[in-house]
């Protein structure tokens, strides 16, 4: 399977996905908690069929839900055929003393992140945490390695890693928003940013497009964590497509999980109870019948019952909170919306991977209108993590 490389690849499959969305923009720009019935007629006799098992069973096998939509929705077919290569992995996956305390799947990332770079410049590391990527790469690659971490106390911490080492390691304690992160990028280096956050990845292609750096090598995080309240597209052909992406749009591709047990399940089916539950109390309360969304929150806040999240909630939304409430009412109706809001997601995610698919390339074709000769590809396995693409991109 050939990498999406030349221009012409990366284009074609680019404008392809911007007429896909475009034309379904209906399942995929939904607010699931806003909907009271669902919204597709000709797939209502299909989802109306399953059972809250069925959409979980479905929601966990994506092949299935295709399979299962696909007379409805062909083109989806396609797009999840499209050649996105695996790039090279790690020869194994031991792990060195000063390893001690990553993650089994945080460490496979870092090897099979590592396993693809090959740096003949000095490098930098962006929002590098601990640098434990900076660390592996300053050891194999033997290069001087920069790494640009806000918490001082996690570059303390790097530093001394380093130092045990011997390493020509050195870390820069800052903003990566700050204009003078710009100051960091050279021409003649490697920069590299492991599930750097949306608007800090951004930043990353920004500056080393703007400083020619010679090397970039990325993998993209949180797409949604962006400074406006729309994405704003880094490509021409980008921002030629016309499509208005929200931050509640870009939060879409991250909605797949591969890891966690029955616990994490458990606090999922809570929260969507909760929040659902809270939505039919505010419109008794406000009299008003529109969605009224609620900001993240601690997952301890599930630990109590519903009637103290209720609370917290009011409390947030600047709400009357009631002198008594019977949650047994509230939870039923949410109970009977949870399953509206499953069957519309179940829709909705067959565009996660072409939403993100497109989100990719955008950063790659504006690498590419740079004067960048770039790649896209996966370097690590889906059991890791679902934010397993790689960006590289090389001055000639």
């Amino acid at each position: 399977m050939g990498i999406i490389a030349s221009m012409s690849d990366l284009a074609t499959h680019f404008n392809r996905l911007s007429t896909l969305l475009a034309r379904h923009r209906g399942d995929w720009q939904r607010l699931p908690f806003a909907c009271r019935t669902l919204p597709w007629p000709e797939l209502t006799p299909v989802l109306e069929t399953l059972s809250e098992a069925k959409l979980d069973a479905l929601e966990a096998d994506p092949k299935s839900a295709l399979a299962l939509l696909a007379p409805h929705r062909p083109e989806m077919v396609a797009v999840q055929h499209w050649p996105v290569p695996e790039l090279h992995r790690a020869h194994d996956y031991a792990t060195p003393r000063w390893s001690s305390g990553i993650p089994g799947r945080k460490w496979a990332q870092i090897r099979d992140f590592a396993a693809n770079i090959s740096a003949t410049h000095p490098i930098l590391e962006w929002c590098a945490g601990k640098g434990h990527l900076g660390r592996l790469l300053s050891l194999e690659q033997q290069q001087a390695v920069t790494s640009l971490e806000w918490s001082a106390a996690l570059c303390q911490q790097g530093e001394a890693l380093a130092g045990k080492l011997g390493l020509d390691h050195r870390f820069h304690c800052g903003d990566a928003l700050a204009p003078e992160a710009a100051g960091l990028f050279k021409r003649q280096q490697q920069a590299v940013a492991l599930h750097a956050c949306g608007e800090l990845h951004l930043r990353f292609l920004r500056h080393g497009a703007a400083a020619g750096t010679q090397a970039l090598a990325l993998s993209p995080c949180c797409y949604h964590l962006i400074d406006g309240e729309h994405y704003a597209p880094l490509s021409a052909a980008g921002q030629q497509a016309g499509l208005r992406l929200s931050r509640h749009d870009l939060r879409l591709p991250l909605q797949q999980q591969v890891t966690g047990g029955e616990r994490v399940r458990r606090l999922r089916h809570t929260e969507l109870t909760w929040r659902l539950a809270f939505d039919e109390l505010q419109r008794e309360l406000t009299g008003e019948n529109s969605y009224l969304p609620l900001p993240a929150f601690p997952k301890q806040l599930l630990s109590g019952d519903f009637a103290a999240f209720a609370r917290w909630a009011c409390e947030k939304k600047g709400l009357a909170r009631p002198a008594s409430l019977n949650s047994e009412h509230w939870l039923a109706l949410a109970d009977a919306r949870r399953l509206l809001v499953k069957r519309i997601e179940l829709v909705r995610h067959l565009y996660r991977q072409p939403l993100e698919l497109w989100l990719l390339l955008d950063r790659a074709l504006y690498l590419e209108e740079q004067g960048y000769r770039v790649t896209l590809g996966t370097f690590t396995e889906q059991a890791n993590t679902p934010r397993r693409y790689l960006i590289q991109a090389h001055r000639p």
